[in-house]
């Protein structure tokens, strides 16, 4: 497949199959406003997305990148002789989530306590506060992604987070790249404005989440931009988002999601359970130093409600061939 760069401006136009040409905007950082709550929430309210440059240490970020990495070494993903922190996949070694090479792993990453502690990073919380007015409650399934070269196909299609999360709409995901992210890497790219219009009908797709919604006649003014380590993006749960593909010849794209709410909203049961629920978090706490993040929503006044297939059902029952991003 060809592709073609243009650069005009603050406008990249990308040639993608599927999509045709669309316009990718740049972010627009939102650094500015934290400390203007009123002008944080208009901006929010509007868009569906905050984006900052710099918001997390890179340190802190650097710190899970290694551990993460060191289990893909361990687990034969990378290519040997390289430095692990560099993240080159090993010629031949391609898994997706889902498979029981790549669950072997997961499960072990999502024992990692620096993992959740960067979940409740003060500069998160800082941004999250603002959002809730101070009321937050931080989900505790935490999610990470670890995305091989070459798997075009199976990029994350466009969707919104909400048939995935559930509980109360007004859930913001803090999408975070552990490291330096081009856009070759394969960056997340948003559409604004689309939080505003409910719920879109939903079809199955390759990818993470393997749901996605036809955005064939949204207007195409996706956003996103290259980012730096430190640099994250917030988005609501109903704004329509998708991966861009990982096209580097052969670097993993390592990245982190992490949710946040209101506690005093209604929260999904499932969101209190460790990712995909293969692993108790007795077993994910086995290892820790530390009790301070270990079981905090067990005696919170939470509403809770039960997660429902419903949009799962729905696109089991309409789709004849899977959506894909490519």
């Amino acid at each position: 497949m060809r592709r073609k760069w243009y650069n005009t401006c603050n406008i990249v136009a990308i040639l993608r199959g599927n999509f045709g040409m669309v316009n990718m905007i740049e972010l627009t950082d939102s650094k500015d406003l934290l400390n203007d709550a009123s002008a944080l929430h208009e901006h929010a309210s509007e868009d569906g997305y905050l984006f900052f440059r710099s918001l997390v240490d890179p340190e802190s970020l650097a710190s899970v990148r290694r551990q993460i990495l060191a289990l893909c070494e361990e687990h034969g993903w990378l290519k040997e002789g390289t430095d692990p922190m560099e993240g080159i996949a090993r010629p031949g070694v391609l898994w997706l989530e889902g498979q029981p090479e790549y669950m072997a792993l997961y499960n072990r990453l999502i024992c990692l306590e620096d993992f959740h502690a960067l979940a409740h990073h003060p500069s998160l919380l800082g941004v999250a506060d603002a959002l809730f007015g101070g009321n937050t409650l931080v989900h505790p399934r935490n999610i990470a992604r670890i995305m091989f070269p070459n798997a075009q196909i199976h990029t994350t299609a466009a969707h919104q987070d909400y048939v995935h999360i559930q509980g109360t709409p007004d859930t913001w995901t803090a999408w975070i790249p552990l490291g330096d992210c081009p856009r070759e890497l394969g960056v997340l790219a948003v559409l604004p404005g689309s939080h505003r219009n409910g719920i879109y009908p939903t079809r199955s797709a390759y990818g993470a989440g393997g749901l996605g919604i036809d955005t064939s006649g949204f207007p195409q003014q996706w956003h996103a931009s290259a980012l730096r380590s430190g640099d994250v993006l917030f988005f609501h749960s109903h704004t329509v988002h998708r991966a861009l593909p990982n096209d580097s010849p052969d670097r993993l794209r390592l990245s982190v999601d992490f949710r946040y709410q209101c506690a005093a909203e209604p929260v999904c049961d499932q969101a209190l359970q460790p990712h995909h629920m293969q692993i108790t978090w007795d077993q994910v706490y086995s290892g820790w130093k530390s009790e301070r993040y270990q079981y905090y929503c067990r005696d919170l006044p939470l509403t809770v409600v039960e997660w429902t297939p419903e949009y799962h059902l729905q696109a089991a029952a309409t789709a004849d061939q899977p959506l894909s991003a490519v």
